[in-house]
């Protein structure tokens, strides 16, 4: 029954209403998804230059003038799947974040140590590990406090900045890519919209078109009449689109037209009384979604609901959408274009991630939107405001002011050639190919020669590897080069708290209690097969934050202790002196505990009977763990959920571990019906937690980022109290509590930090270009232009 709501739900396209019912998205976010090998999330879209070389002439350099090319002119660089969504505004997994930040510019950068450079054009000179080195970016930013709080960012691009094509950027592509990412129906990763820019809330919670009127002042630009009159047909017209959810359903085989509407609400996953009536049903579903417009065309046999409030309407409905747009709020007053190269961002208020959120794509408006729909004095912005359409058109070929242009993909190899364009000066490697592979094959590529270049998981198999083809049995020989930092990210185990819950309610200290139990197992697990996989190349960590965050905890910080290690009385499940198989015993007898508080039966030490909405008593109600080995049980997390399985199953409790590959990972996370699944999160600079945590990017809802669903108002108070200081020790601390929470509800397992490697062929790229002194923030991706092959 749950399921067939959420399959439908997917085809909901779900758009904010203007009036009393909109709520407040938040601020702003620096904390992003990333690659993980083998659990691909998302990556921050920067792009970190050093060392440019810059064109001389507004024209690529002759021919004859460039020097000879080596007969090996291109570098193929292995990669996990991509899923094809090379759009700076829609990508969503961090190897397709790769091809977007090769093909993309950003006015800004960072240096080695991940901190923001503001004075790009000329070059701004920074010290790391007692070597000065200059970076160059596409743009200047200047930061004025103000005596009233307020905040200004102005931002100056280079006026030399071209696209692949040959068309010269202006920072009307700026403020057209802003304009995408906080209109009402964006649904991409970027939280621009939570920034405190003045006016951005107000922007993105109007819409131009479809609008439900609620408010009834005249200033508003309609009469209470004329609200009266809108909301008498919007409740007509979702009385008959709940009708049309309930003929569907009899159509389908789900019920039969003798159903009640209860009977029909109930396969949508609502419970209504026996005597409900189609309103009912239809409040039902606005008091879950809020007073918006949901677009069913797709999947039900009847119209949307925006085609029945016209039918109610009827000769009034023109009327009325042209009355909404009167009212409608027409721009982001904090969007200040000063100059064809130049914009001011006010903020109303100090946000202490609002500076790394500066580095704007610079997107092209030719391109990706509609010159001729672009008037800045008249608030047209490319794209008819509400409708991305053209926008959405782009996603799979992308272009841009970045090193490399973007060719084609098929055949799983995405083919870029380089920029002669590039403000650094045309990449000395003509040719990238992207070639999709699986991790087990990363080294034995390199070897073989099919690779150049790789980001293998660093296991103990995959450095076997590497010592084996290298004459001297070193990580970096005549045959493999190694280089080696620290992932800036952390692998992890997250949990759906909607879908893992007790009676449907994913809030509850029953369902939370719930998810404890599973995670108190897993967590004993880590140790041994993280050891056996990685090595002494990672470490377990017990906060869900990388440690190269000055905000992680350490071990000598006062209240530490490691993830789900506590009993439900409050004492530790553990001591110094118990063996491995004790601390196993340990693990299964506190998770029964657990599971008992949240309402299962437990008889002889095992569960036998589960509460109302829970599951995992059989192995066909097992909750299922997504585990992206690509059908190899290559990943680090696989070892651990078959040993917490086994403990599981010893308390008579199931979950079923599904090897899948990156598709079927990334599509069942997006959608939100993966009820446990392993990835791994990788932070920018600042460790704000909006993206991920705040209640705003749940339910799909926001950036749709949130997707264990903690919906925790007093985490969301925190995460926002946080970002509003300029006080690290007050903010670390403030943190600290917020990941205290994030535990207590049971939703995500820190796994390990681990060392990032590249991998390259020694034979065929000449080492001796890579970037000097890498770091999390900093790798060959940032200096590409200057790479070369032998």
């Amino acid at each position: 029954m749950h399921n067939i709501k959420k399959l439908l739900a997917l085809l909901l396209a779900v758009v904010m209403v203007a009036g009393l019912f909109v709520g407040c998205q938040g601020e702003t976010t620096t904390t992003t998804k990333a690659p993980e090998t083998n659990a691909p999330t998302t990556k921050a879209p920067d792009v970190e230059t050093t060392a440019p070389v810059t064109p001389e002439t507004d024209e690529p350099a002759p021919e004859t003038t460039e020097p000879a090319q080596p007969k090996n002119d291109t570098m193929v660089v292995a990669t996990s799947p991509l899923d094809q969504k090379f759009s700076p505004f829609f990508a969503t997994t961090a190897y397709d974040m790769d091809i977007v930040n090769f093909t993309t510019g950003y006015m800004l950068t960072t240096d080695r140590g991940g901190n923001m450079i503001l004075k790009g054009i000329e070059g701004e000179t920074r010290e790391f590990n007692g070597t000065e080195y200059t970076y160059y970016c596409m743009a200047d930013c200047e930061v004025t406090q103000n005596a009233d709080g307020t905040v200004d960012y102005d931002l100056t691009m280079r006026d030399d900045i071209k696209f692949s094509d040959g068309t010269p950027a202006t920072i009307d592509d700026v403020i057209f890519g802003i304009y995408v990412k906080a209109d009402p129906t964006y649904d991409g990763s970027s939280t621009i919209y939570a920034m405190p820019i003045e006016g951005i809330q107000e922007y993105r919670n109007s819409l131009a078109q479809r609008c439900f009127l609620i408010a009834t002042e005249a200033e508003q630009g309609y009469t209470a009449e004329e609200s009266e009159e809108y909301m008498t047909a919007y409740l007509a017209a979702g009385e008959a689109f709940a009708q049309e959810i309930c003929d569907w359903l009899d159509e389908n085989g789900y019920n039969t037209a003798e159903d009640t509407v209860a009977e029909h609400a109930a396969n949508w996953n609502y419970d209504l009384e026996e005597d409900a009536t189609v309103a009912d049903f239809f409040t039902a579903i606005r008091e879950e979604y809020g007073d918006v417009i949901l677009d069913m065309e797709a999947e039900s046999a009847g119209s949307s609901l925006q085609d029945l409030i016209d039918e109610q309407l009827g000769d009034r409905a023109d009327y009325f959408k042209e009355l909404v747009e009167l009212s409608d709020v027409q721009n982001i007053a904090g969007i200040i274009k000063t100059g064809d190269y130049s914009m001011r961002v006010h903020c109303t208020k100090f946000d202490a991630t609002a500076i790394y959120n500066m580095g704007f794509d610079i997107t092209p408006l030719h391109y990706y939107g509609d010159p001729a729909q672009y008037d800045y004095e008249n608030n047209k912005f490319g794209f008819p405001k509400g409708d991305l359409s053209i926008v959405r058109e782009k996603t799979t070929e992308p272009l841009g002011c970045g090193p490399y242009i973007f060719k084609d993909y098929g055949n799983s190899v995405c083919s870029l050639e380089a920029n002669p364009y590039y403000f650094k000066g045309e990449p000395k490697i003509k040719n990238l190919k992207f070639q999709e592979a699986v991790d087990s094959d990363f080294v034995p590529g390199l070897v073989s020669g099919n690779f150049d270049l790789a980001s293998p998981s660093l296991n103990e198999t995959t450095v076997a590897a590497i010592k084996d083809a290298n004459p001297n049995g070193e990580l970096s020989g005549e045959v493999i080069t190694t280089e080696l930092v620290d992932y800036r990210g952390y692998g992890y185990l997250g949990i759906n708290g909607n879908l893992v819950s007790v009676g449907g309610d994913g809030t509850s200290q029953e369902s939370k209690y719930l998810r404890l139990a599973i995670m108190t197992v897993m967590a004993i697990c880590r140790d041994t097969v993280i050891a056996s996989y990685y090595g002494d190349r990672a470490t377990v960590i017990q906060y869900p934050i990388s440690n190269t965050s000055w905000a992680a905890p350490r071990p000598s910080d006062e209240g530490y202790r490691n993830a789900y290690s506590t009993a439900i009385d409050g004492t530790p499940i553990y001591t110094d002196a118990m063996s491995e198989e004790e601390k196993y015993e340990a693990a299964a007898k506190a998770a029964l505990a657990y599971l008992e508080a949240a309402g299962y039966t437990v008889e002889d030490g095992k569960v036998t009977a589960a509460p109302e909405g829970a599951k995992g008593l059989t192995t066909e109600t097992a909750y299922e763990v997504m585990i992206p080995g690509q059908g190899q049980q290559d990943h680090p997390a696989y070892g651990i959920a078959v040993k917490a399985q086994e403990i599981l199953r010893s308390i008579g409790f199931e979950i079923d571990i599904q090897d899948v590959g990156t598709s079927v990972w990334s599509t069942q996370l997006n959608a939100n019906t993966a009820e446990m699944w392993a990835a791994a999160w990788q932070s920018s600079s600042d460790p704000d937690m909006y993206q991920i945590y705040h209640s705003s990017n749940a339910d799909g809802k926001g950036t749709n980022s949130n997707h264990y669903q903690i919906k925790d108002a007093e985490l969301d108070e925190i995460i926002l109290d946080a970002r509003s200081s300029a006080d690290n020790t007050y903010r670390k601390a403030a943190y600290k509590e917020a990941l205290e929470i994030i535990l207590s509800w049971g939703v995500e397992l820190p796994l390990y930090q681990r060392k990032e490697a590249t991998v390259l062929s020694t034979e065929r790229v000449n080492v001796a270009t890579l970037p000097m002194d890498s770091t999390p923030y900093y790798s060959w991706k940032e200096e590409i232009e200057a790479l070369e092959l032998n």
